[in-house]
């Protein structure tokens, strides 16, 4: 028997510089994982005689997000950082998703005195890594 699927929602977003740092986290997030097909054809078939993989692209989308305010100017300016997703939370053992060196392409932000906070964030990361807590 199969389990209930978690669905992951919260992230934390770290920065490094040297060792990396939660500067911030993140709720309503949704990953988007597209993968280019590479196709090779034999004369006189019309069916691919080989299939692989090929660039890959790592998208999400967040629907709110805090940084505190130290950062503020890093992120939306283009500085890369990880976005870590712990769908059923950060238990030993749980689920650790993690986008790498998210750029951020769009956002909505409101800056206030402790930091910023952004509706309808979008971002690509150059990487994709599953591991555990």
């Amino acid at each position: 028997m199969v389990g209930t699927p978690i669905i992951g929602r919260n992230a934390i977003i770290e920065y490094s510089a040297g060792s990396a740092v939660v500067i911030g986290f993140a709720q309503g997030c949704t990953t988007d994982i597209t993968q280019e097909v590479i196709e090779e054809f034999a004369l006189g078939s019309n069916k691919a005689q080989i299939l692989a993989g090929g660039n890959q692209k790592y998208k999400l989308g967040v629907d709110k997000m805090w940084i505190d305010g130290t950062y503020a100017t890093l992120v939306p300016n283009g500085t890369p950082v990880d976005l870590i997703f712990a769908p059923a939370g950060t238990k030993t053992g749980n689920v650790k998703i993690t986008i790498k060196n998210v750029v951020l392409t769009a956002h909505n932000m409101k800056v206030d005195q402790k930091g910023i906070v952004s509706e309808k964030v979008s971002g690509e990361g150059n990487n994709y890594l599953t591991s555990t807590f």
